[in-house]
């Protein structure tokens, strides 16, 4: 059994397959794989997969599809029925279809709904901290404004004059 030595592309070439398939073909016959002085990877391919016939489009070891032995027969009641029946999926089609544009439009105004829910939420939520935050103060300057001063502050209150006696003196 003799062994040819080949890269992905050129395994997929010789096969007639992508190069991820013949990537895949690799990893299941557990072919062996080395890697060339050029950097790319060999894969030690049995001459005889590659020495075997196969059709194009085909893989070997595997058989072609076969054409059926005998051609459909075209009976006009059949095509009635299926025809009906084809309509009858496409309303179907159509209606779920229509369904799914209907929940995608509720689907949105849902999240709009959401987005300014928490807007609102986020808004109550500040309003909530200013009026803390005036409440503290408003509460600090009755504070300030209703403690009783110590007796070196306090003033004595001015007498007043009329506007007379302070100009005679």
């Amino acid at each position: 059994m003799t062994t040819v030595w080949l890269t992905y592309d050129e395994l997929a070439e010789r096969l007639g397959i992508e190069r991820e398939s013949a990537r895949q073909h690799v990893k299941r016959k557990h072919w062996a794989r080395q890697k060339g002085n050029d950097g790319k990877v060999r894969i030690g391919v049995p001459e005889e997969v590659l020495s075997t016939k196969t059709e194009p489009g085909t893989v070997s070891g595997t058989d072609p599809v076969q054409a059926p032995a005998h051609p459909p027969v075209h009976d006009p009641s059949v095509t009635m029925v299926l025809t009906r029946h084809i309509e009858r999926l496409e309303a179907q089609l159509e209606e779920a279809l229509k369904r799914a544009g209907e929940r995608d439009e509720l689907v949105v105004q849902r999240d709009t709904a959401r987005t300014e829910r928490d807007i609102a939420t986020t808004q109550v939520e500040a309003l909530r901290a200013a009026l803390a935050a005036a409440e503290r103060d408003r509460d600090r300057w009755h504070d300030v404004a209703t403690a009783p001063k110590p007796a070196s502050e306090q003033v004595a209150p001015v007498e007043r004059k009329s506007w007379w006696r302070r100009l005679a003196g």
